[in-house]
């Protein structure tokens, strides 16, 4: 029994859980949260078991005592913390203080194990013979003083399994009692916590009994559960991000194209899909018949993102590059490329295009327009290299010879081409987004010069370069503040208007308006935000001006920087954060002169300032007399005293 307790059962779990860990890495790798705790779990659990053989027939004292110790504190400082937080997590709670008391707790638990097992052991014991193997374990008496190190490290490994029985239990009693048994078994929370429970409750027995076999087994049990409810989760948070792959596409496309970049934003989006989150190159490619019309075929689309994507495959590993649709019948390829630019890497790359265009044109009857945006080393520039990449494509629409075009050969192809004005609209949107009316005008004339002779070479692309110009426009106000509603039903009228518009005059006027009109609708807001920010600082000056108040507190406060408020305080109320505040004191301290019976100093030390003397000073300096004189005045009773 002895040798089934302590080697066999042990041994067969270890393994059983080593296999388990192995198979989950090979056959069912995921990036959920609740994997990653599993596969902790199943490394900790593997180690904990495998360790028990380990610690009878390495040797005599002091090597069992040394395995024992770090056994316990992978139990209690890494099994046990992961439990209980997979368990809180399948019921998406995300409580971070929550978490560091278990964890901290769990810790504590282990090191406690560890000092009175280590006081109370004196020496090593035969446990058993068997085959030539001596096993020893740690002797620790019962009942010895003045550690009692055996009734302590029971009391721990007692308490560690009610502590995982109490959270399980919590979990199940929370489950509805009419849920059928069918739904109970794809549960994921009844059979994680269901796992648990028998492991805790084994756990509990087993210490107690000192039948250490007992937990050992169950724990495969527990283990089977807790892999199936692990499954589940995977398959749900599988599908749940099926779900939104489409949007967070959609929104990384709109992160790059239009005005509203964020670094922050577009690094979770692409996380999210698993995919780095340093792509630094564009690719635009649009799909064409043989007579270059657009083809009208969601399926061929479809058929070329598949191609594309299984090209891609075998060149680059899947979290380096991503495929994104765009409109037009164009897709979009976002890819870390290196950040070497020569000859050799752009080559290399072409030919993988090349074999793209190739592959694509023999199976589906079509040919592609390609454009390549330039390599950079941020992921911030892949909007630049994004808008690259859209007017190398153009450019390589109307080419004979060469449908795959980098942004760098098109001044070499012609010297005369006139480019998008990226540069000027980033500009222009930025100055939108804060409500800048006055220079927003400015950079709209820089802009429409350059635009009026790209397209004067590119005549087709107008409509397209309006639509996308009304939806920067449009989302940068809506970043500012804007009413997304109102913006919204605008754009749609824009998107009207330009059904209408003929000539390159009438395109001038009327996106000068558009300009105007909507860098006014942000000014409005921040001239609003504004006056309601400085309202709610005042306030809270009102409110502490007794204490020691200072400009970096009030804008905290409002959720704006420093600086920001500084500027803002004075251009709404026309002084400075300093005089606004001493004002306020000074008229609070001459409230209490004339309504309390406090002395001069106590009312120093009510209104925030340091000391009576300087007090005084600034009193006289704002009012025109002394703070005793103001008292005097007023005929107040302590005018005489003071």
């Amino acid at each position: 029994m002895s040798l089934f307790s302590n080697i066999i059962a042990p041994l067969i779990a270890g393994l059983f859980f080593l296999l388990y860990f192995i198979y989950f890495s090979i056959a069912n790798p995921s990036k959920a949260t609740s994997y990653k705790y599993f596969v902790i779990f199943l490394i900790g659990i593997s180690l904990f078991a495998l360790g028990r053989p380990l610690q009878l027939i390495l040797g005599p004292h002091p090597i069992p005592l040394i395995i024992v110790n770090i056994r316990m504190i992978i139990l209690c400082g890494v099994i046990s913390p992961v439990i209980i937080l997979a368990s809180d997590l399948f019921n998406r709670k995300r409580r971070k203080r929550f978490q560091a008391v278990i964890i901290s707790f769990c810790a504590l638990l282990g090191l406690v194990y560890v000092v009175f097992n280590t006081l109370g052991t004196r020496e090593s014991r035969v446990l058993f013979q068997f085959a030539g193997i001596i096993a020893q374990d740690n002797l620790t008496p019962n009942m010895q003083p003045p550690f009692y190190g055996r009734e302590v490290t029971i009391v721990v490994q007692v308490v560690t399994g009610l502590l995982l029985a109490l959270f399980s239990l919590i979990k199940l009693i929370k489950l509805k009692l009419d849920t059928s048994l069918n739904e109970l078994l794809t549960n994921k929370i009844f059979l994680f916590n269901s796992g648990v429970f028998i492991f805790a409750l084994s756990f509990i027995i087993g210490s107690l009994a000192k039948q250490w076999g007992i937990y050992y087994v169950v724990s495969i049990i527990s283990a089977l559960l807790f892999g199936v409810s692990v499954l589940i989760d995977v398959k749900e948070v599988y599908h749940y991000y099926e779900k939104l792959i489409p949007f967070i596409k959609e929104d990384i496309i709109h992160n790059v194209a239009f005005s509203g970049f964020s670094k922050t934003k577009l690094t979770e989006m692409l996380d999210c899909l698993g995919k780095n989150s340093d792509l630094n190159t564009f690719v635009v490619v649009k799909i064409k018949d043989g007579k270059s019309k657009v083809l009208h075929d969601l399926k061929m689309i479809d058929e070329v993102l598949h191609t594309t994507d299984q090209i891609l495959q075998s060149y680059y590993e899947e979290e380096c590059y991503i495929l994104l649709p765009l409109s037009n019948y164009r897709i979009g390829i976002a890819l870390k490329l290196n950040s070497d630019t020569g000859s050799e890497n752009r080559i290399s790359f072409m030919e993988i295009l090349e074999g793209i265009q190739s592959e694509i044109c023999s199976t589906q009857k079509c040919s592609l327009a390609v454009g390549i945006g330039r390599t950079y080393e941020n992921i911030e520039d892949l909007r630049i290299s994004y808008h690259e990449a859209l007017n190398a494509q153009e450019y390589a629409e109307h080419l004979e010879n060469s449908n795959i075009i980098h942004v760098d050969n098109i001044n070499e192809l012609d010297h005369h081409t006139n480019t998008y004005p990226v540069k000027e609209k980033e500009k222009l949107l930025s100055l939108i987004k804060v409500g800048d009316t006055n220079n927003s005008r400015k950079a709209f004339s820089a802009f429409i010069e350059k635009f009026k002779a790209f397209i004067a070479e590119k005549p087709e692309a107008l409509k397209v370069r309006l639509y996308e110009f009304i939806g920067s426009i449009i989302d940068s106000a809506i970043l500012g503040g804007g009413d997304e509603r109102r913006l919204n039903e605008r754009m749609e009228e824009f998107f009207s208007d330009i059904n209408h518009i003929a000539d390159m005059e009438t395109v001038e006027k009327w996106m000068s308006s558009v300009v105007v009109e909507i860098a006014d609708t942000v000014a409005k807001v921040y001239e609003s935000r504004s006056k309601t920010l400085i309202k709610k600082a005042i306030r809270c000056m009102e409110e502490n001006y007794h204490s020691q108040l200072s400009y970096k507190d009030v804008a905290n406060e409002v959720f704006i920087s420093p600086s920001y408020f500084l500027s803002l305080f004075k251009q709404e109320t026309g002084y400075t954060f300093v005089d606004y505040l001493t004002m306020l004191r000074i008229e609070r301290a001459k409230e209490m002169l004339l309504t309390t019976d406090l002395t001069i100093t106590q009312i120093a030390d009510k209104t925030g300032f340091n000391n009576s003397n300087y007090f005084s000073r600034i009193f006289k300096r704002i009012v025109g007399i002394r703070a005793r004189d103001y008292r005097v005045r007023s005929d107040h009773p302590l005018a005489r005293t003071e």
